[in-house]
């Protein structure tokens, strides 16, 4: 008699997930940073400067690490930095009006440190924008006279204002970006990176920031890289688990693809999973998602070492399992910005044209990736009949 065969088991296509245009996340950001743009426009930075305060002091952030004093800041400054940036790209005055104009609302309002941190963070910008680059990725080779002066202004401003607020999470991180035109960068990095997560544990933009920073673009290697991050990690095990391993190379491992060679891509993972387990947030499944759809080997640079590629195969693997373990729903807004740093400028709304390009990468990737696990699914229930 010949023996019967494992029935194929017909495995029912899961209903699309629903999507959400709009999340109170996407609200919550785009209100920030149009509140300090508001207070700017109508030079209510007393007003501007209380609210900064104390959202920096009950570290208001969004689950993916995005401070909302730090929005504050970038709507309160976004005029003047692109007026300037149009400045400095036609090759205007050595530091623009705009500039100009923030510096003496600065010296008219000394006494609060939050004008301070918007017009620091408005010179960091407009350094980056003599070195042709709206926000930083690497350190320039040859850094202009521009994108040293600005950095020098900033660096005033955040020592003036670190004396009136020692304990602020946004001076500490800003500490951070002033790195980038210090001579000592290389020694000092570990210790402002540790001084910002210390005043902000709870916040993953900070462990994001210093991954960053150790990249070889920076200040570090690929191997420092790796042995901080597993050290923080440890240090950091009864806030995130393997998640802190996982947030210190999140931004890390997309700018430098090379760096792949040298993960413990299972114990980054885990620590995807160990994050969206501890903090079941729909913002942080949709992140995850659309970084392990960005992992997709047909996007990969030609030149990576096996090793790397390999490491990247299996990141874009955990696809199925993370949609199918985590994911309730589709922000379009958050697939849009998955590729931003948490510290980089933020542009206030996006346009209806780039949500709906969101949209449709996210549901073509989010479907393709249940599909597959269905079958994953209906061939292991076949193996075990």
């Amino acid at each position: 008699m010949t023996p019967l065969r494992p029935r194929q088991t017909a495995t029912a296509p899961r209903p699309s997930l629903p999507v959400r245009g709009e999340t109170a996340q996407d609200r919550g950001r785009n209100v920030y940073f149009a509140k300090g743009q508001t207070l700017a426009r109508q030079e209510r930075w007393d007003m501007l400067a209380k609210l900064i305060h104390e959202t920096d002091r009950k570290r208001v952030t969004s689950p993916s690490g995005v401070s909302m004093a730090a929005l504050l800041a970038d709507g309160a400054r976004s005029d003047a930095v692109r007026h300037a940036r149009g400045a400095i790209t036609e090759g205007g005055a050595p530091v623009p009006g705009g500039i100009r104009a923030l510096e003496e609302i600065a010296e008219e309002h000394d006494d609060f440190w939050g004008v301070a941190l918007v017009v620091a963070r408005a010179q960091i910008e407009c350094a980056w924008a003599y070195e042709g680059q709206v926000d930083p990725y690497a350190l320039p080779a040859a850094p202009s006279a521009g994108f040293l002066d600005r950095f020098e202004a900033a660096s005033a401003l955040i020592v003036q204002a670190a004396v009136t607020a020692p304990l602020s999470a946004e001076i500490a991180a800003t500490r951070c970006d002033l790195l980038a035109a210090d001579p000592g960068a290389g020694a000092r990095v570990d210790a402002l990176h540790q001084s910002a997560i210390d005043a902000d544990a709870a916040n993953p933009g900070r462990l994001r920031a210093y991954g960053v920073h150790l990249l070889p673009r920076w200040f570090g290697t690929h191997d420092r890289l790796e042995t901080t991050a597993q050290s923080v990690a440890a240090e950091m095990k009864s806030v995130w688990r393997d998640g802190g391993y996982t947030w210190m190379w999140f931004d890390a491992l997309r700018l430098d693809p090379s760096a792949a060679s040298v993960l413990d891509t299972e114990r980054f993972i885990a620590g995807m999973h160990d994050i969206l387990t501890s903090r079941p947030d729909p913002v942080l499944a949709n992140l995850f998602a659309a970084y392990a759809d960005g992992m997709d080997p047909e996007v990969a640079p030609d030149d990576l070492s096996r090793s790397a590629q390999t490491a990247r195969s299996r990141i874009h693997a955990a696809l199925p399992e993370l949609t199918d373990r985590h994911l309730t729903e589709l922000h379009p807004q958050v697939w849009a910005r998955a590729d931003a740093l948490p510290g980089a400028s933020h542009l206030g709304p996006l346009s209806s044209g780039r949500i709906a390009a969101a949209t449709k990468r996210a549901q073509g990737a989010v479907n393709s990736a249940l599909s597959m696990g269905a079958i994953h699914q209906a061939n292991r229930t076949n193996a075990r009949m």
